[in-house]
């Protein structure tokens, strides 16, 4: 059978017991672009309503729902996700949405419905603060990191866990096209783009800067330490002033502690951007903070259930995912696609200033980050950095 928002309904009825056959199912096909709900890029996503009940449906297929230029990917990643929520479930319980059937064959799963939380990168667009949120970004990581690394299981267990979620599909994304910068085209571009594109070309000039990069990107296969999230980002977590939920896992593989704390805070840098433009200092203020208490969070919980000195780890950590911070915030720019975080600004030349200001912070945090050692030095180093390119405007 062809799923689609016409056939779910007879499908779901005859394969699950979840709804009532005496009543109608509605099915609503949702895309990431109308919907603002869920990263849809990949996959395609459907509401499930009956009565006052709502769920929602993640299906898979070789090809990917949006327009971005990718080679087929294999649609068992659906059932690898699933399988994934069931496993985080149990790690950090009430961070995960709860995960209802799931049919392999089919490359589809059911999932709770969401809405009634908001999307944390709109929410932070819209300069909502959540004060618990570096803790519980922290403490997600740290119970999912820990417990699915090579610290914590037998050998035998590791090889498995890791044969298990292998993801080679996904993890050829990340490396191929999420952390390398993007390669120029010929479509026509506007001056503030071709100015971005101006200002990646420098970055990428310095030839020590160009090789830690790559070195960066080679140790997401070679550095594996636990199971990542992988695509841990401020679209993909659902938040209110007391719940947090984390989705999209379907890139989950074996990598380093660092690569979903950096790519998270990519995020962060990016608002703390975009803010600083605003002159919201109130608001650049706690972004700050979250960075702080990212780490202090994830750091406290790796010395209370670890023995012995952990201070050098840590301090790998810290200044690896500084390095991924930077690369992602660096392209995600240079890709010159849609970036709420950004384009929430308005007006093009606050826009331009505020993507100016998030790769210079990125470039600074990439070249510095072997003497960094503390959270304190890293906030430090943003803000003078901030302060910097904002006395230059004005002069």
């Amino acid at each position: 059978m062809e799923i689609s928002e016409y056939t779910l309904p007879e499908y779901l009825l005859q394969r699950t017991t979840l709804f009532d056959k005496t009543s109608p199912l509605i099915v609503t096909a949702l895309s990431n672009e109308k919907d603002k709900y869920v990263d849809g890029y990949l996959n395609y996503l459907y509401t499930l309503k009956q009565g006052n009940r709502t769920h929602i449906i993640k299906h898979s297929k070789k090809t990917i729902s949006s327009g971005i230029s990718l080679a087929p990917i294999d649609p068992k990643r659906n059932y690898l996700e699933y399988m994934t929520y069931q496993l985080r479930a149990g790690l950090a319980p009430q961070m995960v949405p709860d995960t209802y059937f799931a049919d392999p064959a089919a490359h589809l799963f059911i999932m709770e419905d969401l809405s009634y939380l908001t999307v944390l990168r709109f929410s932070l667009c819209r300069g909502e603060q959540f004060p618990r949120l570096g803790k519980q970004v922290g403490e997600y990581l740290a119970r999912t990191h820990l417990a699915t690394s090579k610290m914590k299981l037998s050998t035998e267990y590791w090889q498995a866990l890791k044969q298990y979620f292998q993801n080679s599909d996904m993890r050829a994304i990340i490396t191929d096209f999420i952390l390398n910068p993007p390669v120029g085209d010929k479509t026509q571009k506007t001056d503030y783009q071709i100015a971005i594109l101006d200002i990646l070309d420098v970055i990428l000039q310095d030839e020590t800067l160009q090789n830690d990069w790559n070195r960066l990107i080679a140790r997401i296969s070679s550095k594996d330490e636990c199971l990542i999230h992988g695509d841990f980002h401020s679209s993909n977590i659902f938040v209110s002033q007391t719940s947090f939920k984390v989705i999209d896992m379907e890139y989950t593989m074996t990598g380093p502690f660092s690569y979903d704390i950096g790519y998270f805070l990519a995020n962060i840098l990016s608002q703390y951007a975009a803010f600083s433009i605003r002159g919201d200092d109130a608001m650049c203020t706690f972004l700050l903070q979250v960075i702080r208490d990212i780490y202090q969070t994830y750091f406290k919980y790796f010395s209370d259930h670890t023995e012995g000195d952990q201070q050098n780890r840590f301090l790998e950590i810290l200044q690896d995912s500084l390095g991924y911070l930077a690369m992602a915030n660096i392209n995600r720019i240079a890709n010159l696609g849609e970036f709420p975080d950004f384009d929430s600004l308005a007006d093009p030349q606050a826009i331009f200033l505020a993507k100016g200001l998030s790769m210079m912070l990125a470039q600074t945090l990439l070249k510095k980050r072997h003497h960094l050692t503390s959270t304190d030095d890293v906030c430090e180093l943003i803000q003078a950095t901030r302060n910097s390119f904002l006395q230059n405007l004005t002069r």
